[in-house]
């Protein structure tokens, strides 16, 4: 049996929106943060996926980073406010992954 893939799969790169507070010289750095999103997405047409992360009061005490994504019909928010910009995109990546888990364990049944 062979699995199929969609004409037009989505991928992090093709699906990712940056949204507020980030700048296109960081683009590369948080799709590398990011990529473990990727295999979540296998199956899966572009049409069917929504991501965009955003950064609140960048570099400000109270900077907060929010990964909202549509990935099927799961709808997750994930939100950290480190103060380290980096950490706080490898916490959201961490959260979302956590609730899309569960989301899909929940769905299985």
């Amino acid at each position: 049996m062979t699995s199929h893939q969609p004409a037009d799969q989505a991928t992090l790169e093709k699906c990712l929106i940056f949204g507020h507070g980030f700048h296109a010289k960081d683009h590369k750095k948080v799709l590398e943060i990011l990529h473990r999103i990727d295999h979540r997405l296998t199956g899966l047409e572009a049409n069917q996926v929504t991501l965009e992360v955003m950064v609140k009061d960048r570099d400000h005490n109270d900077q907060k980073v929010t990964f909202e994504g549509d990935v099927g019909r799961a709808h997750i928010v994930a939100t950290d406010g480190s103060e380290d910009l980096w950490a706080a995109v490898a916490e959201v990546r961490d959260e979302f992954l956590r609730q899309y888990n569960d989301w899909s364990d929940k769905n299985r049944r």
